[in-house]
């Protein structure tokens, strides 16, 4: 899936407001193995492969740059939780049983405006929450979802996911923010591969 890059008409009526943008991060949120499964992925080698792209941005551009990830965890008979931090170097703190390794990466975004631009970052949904799906129908439930932001300053009170502005500091315009949150595994959670989306408005001002 390549970026999604969403770009300002050339031409803007003076004073006129610049219209909202929707950015989607597809959250590959973790692969759920059996216990057994997940000890023997521990000891046995294998290969992989990555792909790359680049991609050019004009001013009033946002693309989505990373999916948030979860890694891999082994089943519990206990309920617990991963809190994965919104930021470039994310950490997954554990609660409970759960065994989990592999990636742990926020969901991350650039923003290409202007020095000194106003930006207003929200979750279109309005509750800081999706529902995960699995395999035959199983959820998980990722809450509290929170920001985190590089070379922006927060305006009118922006505190975690209560957005308010954020101001552009950087010289170029171009700055970041990630998204993390709090994942809500269940007691024998089935095994398999859980996917949702979330969708940010961005509003320049």
């Amino acid at each position: 899936m390549g970026p999604g890059i969403i770009r300002w008409p050339r031409v803007l009526a003076r004073g006129a407001r610049r219209p909202r943008i929707a950015a989607c991060a597809l959250l590959a949120a973790l692969v759920l193995f059996p216990t057994q499964a997940f000890a023997q992925q521990l000891t046995q080698g294998g290969s992989a492969t990555a792909q790359t792209q680049v991609a050019m941005l004009t001013p009033g551009s946002v693309e989505k740059s990373a999916d948030m990830d979860f890694g891999s965890i082994a089943q519990s008979n206990t309920a617990g939780t991963i809190v994965l931090s919104p930021q470039a170097a994310a950490t997954c703190t554990v609660s409970g049983t759960l065994i989990r390794t592999g990636n742990c990466r926020a969901a991350a975004f650039s923003i290409y405006g202007r020095h000194n631009n106003r930006v207003r970052i929200e979750d279109s949904a309005g509750t800081r929450q999706i529902t995960l799906v699995g395999p035959g129908g199983a959820t998980m439930l990722l809450t509290n979802m929170q920001i985190g932001v590089s070379g922006m300053s927060a305006v009118n009170g922006a505190n975690g996911w209560d957005f308010g502005n954020w101001h552009i500091d950087t010289n170029s315009g171009i700055t970041d923010f990630f998204i993390g949150g709090t994942l809500n595994v269940g007691a024998a959670q089935a095994a398999g591969v859980y996917n949702g989306t979330i969708v940010i408005n961005i509003n320049f001002n």
